[in-house]
């Protein structure tokens, strides 16, 4: 079938086939999925920076964020390691799907909507297990590196709390304004990322 035909099949209410709906939802399940992971990695990679500069600021006595008195050497490990993971997560967000599958275009708002819900708990079931997993090897480190982990638990938690509640039903509203107005489509994603980055900042404190 052409497009003119299935533009023609549309038109008319006829409706779509089995293996067109198929397409359809995995396009969505993709665009849906690819973007709230690469949310929560820019959430995460955010926190887990910020949290090497505030031990940076520790150790120079600018700061005092960290209840214990930590040594140089676990100064630069824990700042170090809290970096390179967090700077990871920000490359990994920037590689991924995130312009293409950010507006979803031919899709109605709620089933954007429903799609980024379901999308955003996998994320977060699937933070929890790396949390539990890496957990399990961090009973010698500097707390700070532990914090970063508990940062891995709080975006998690967040992703299966706060953003279905909160963060996609907002943007699932502001979906529905940009057809009126189209300037609110550039806020998807900030919104978002600012939901999930304040929710995970209240679980984490």
């Amino acid at each position: 079938m052409t497009d003119e035909e299935r533009m023609t099949d549309a038109a008319a209410g006829n409706p779509a086939s089995p293996g067109e709906l198929v397409k359809k939802y995995a396009i969505l399940a993709y665009g849906a999925f690819g973007t709230m992971a690469d949310v929560g990695l820019m959430v995460l990679g955010s926190l887990l920076v910020g949290l090497s500069v505030a031990v940076l600021l520790q150790g120079f006595g600018l700061a005092d964020v960290f209840a214990e008195e930590l040594s140089t050497g676990a100064t630069l490990i824990s700042a170090i390691v809290l970096a390179v993971v967090g700077l990871f997560c920000l490359g990994v967000a920037a590689e991924g799907p995130l312009g293409r599958g950010r507006r979803l275009t031919g899709f109605e708002w709620w089933e954007v909507g429903i799609g980024r819900v379901l999308a955003v708990f996998i994320c977060g079931l699937i933070g929890l297990f790396v949390y539990r997993f890496v957990f399990r090897f961090l009973a010698e480190v500097p707390s700070p590196v532990i914090r970063g982990a508990e940062g891995i638990r709080a975006v998690s938690v967040a992703a299966m709390t706060a953003m279905p509640l909160i963060g996609v039903p907002l943007v699932a509203g502001l979906r529905l304004a940009s057809d009126t107005y189209r300037f609110l489509a550039l806020l998807e994603i900030p919104m978002m990322f600012l939901v999930w980055a304040l929710a995970s900042m209240t679980i984490l404190t």
